[in-house]
């Protein structure tokens, strides 16, 4: 039975000081190790890294940080503002490093700026563990022929899937892809659009018609990743689609100058947080964590 801390349930019922935000969710704040802190993903709930601090050594502290609500916010945070606000929360709770930090997705961006900032004012940080974050640069660094491979994998592993479910019998599942195709373009075009004329105007994006999803979107494609002189590890999920597979760096390679590994850990974006997943990507991580986890740290790795 889980018990309960703050508004949500967690694995160690242990009160939190007053100053911190409810959008700090202690997953197990109880350890000797230094605490991981972990940033969700747009759209993802802090009980999202639930599976993953359970499949971590039970002795290792972990924080889970959401978005906070865009209420208390007049205009859309970008990366860089959303890093400010965590990295006061974590200093509360650890005045200093070294840090551990960890973001999945979107929640990557805002782990490495965090990192940046940590560093800045002279704490040393341990890592920062990406979790399947693409670099808002990938695509934007291609060139012409790498661009054209690109769309015509994408295009082509799409076909093939929508030839495969077709082949089986499975038109349902045809019908349910393509829909969710259709939505996320119009999605994508209704926030491009808003986006380019909020600028033209010189006003942000009104709250009123911001979704998170939306709101991350805005802050993803703002963002300006600069070259830190942070540690980072990327764990990129096998099973993301064709296109991806030949920059297995997610865009970072291009972006960064220091030497950083890559594990393609199982499971695809979302579901190598969860069962049976996790177990391989806690494994993974634990040694960056100062935790001798006995894993094979060349398996499915590249170094960069």
């Amino acid at each position: 039975m889980d018990d309960t801390v703050g508004r949500v349930p967690c694995m160690i019922a242990v009160p939190l000081p007053d100053d911190i935000p409810s959008w700090v969710v202690p997953l197990r704040a109880a350890g000797a190790r230094p605490p991981l802190f972990c940033v969700c993903g747009g759209g993802g709930s802090p009980l999202g890294f639930r599976d993953f601090a359970l499949a971590l050594p039970q002795d290792q502290p972990v924080y889970s940080f959401e978005i906070p609500p865009l209420g208390i916010a007049r205009t859309v945070p970008t990366v860089a503002q959303l890093a400010i606000a965590y990295v006061d929360a974590v200093r509360r709770l650890q005045p200093h490093g070294p840090y551990y930090l960890c973001g999945h997705s979107f929640g990557g961006l805002v782990a490495y700026e965090m990192a940046a900032l940590l560093a800045g004012v002279g704490e040393p940080v341990g890592v920062v563990a990406l979790l399947d974050t693409l670099h808002p640069r990938h695509k934007r660094r291609m060139s012409r022929r790498d661009r054209f491979i690109f769309e015509a994998r994408y295009l082509g592993d799409r076909v093939l899937k929508y030839a495969h479910n077709l082949g089986r019998g499975r038109p349902e599942r045809v019908l349910r892809d393509g829909a969710l195709f259709i939505v996320g373009r119009a999605k994508s075009l209704y926030w491009r659009a808003t986006r380019v004329a909020c600028r033209r105007l010189g006003q942000p994006p009104p709250i009123l018609i911001s979704s998170e999803a939306l709101m991350v979107a805005e802050a993803w494609h703002a963002y300006e990743a600069t070259d830190h002189d942070v540690p980072l590890v990327l764990f990129n999920a096998a099973e993301r689609p064709a296109e991806f597979r030949r920059d297995l760096t997610l865009g970072w390679r291009a972006c960064v100058s220091r030497p950083f590994e890559v594990h393609l850990v199982p499971g695809d974006h979302c579901s190598l947080l969860h069962p049976p997943h996790v177990q391989t990507l806690a494994h993974r991580v634990a040694p960056y964590l100062g935790v001798h986890a006995g894993a094979d740290q060349t398996m499915d790795t590249v170094r960069t």
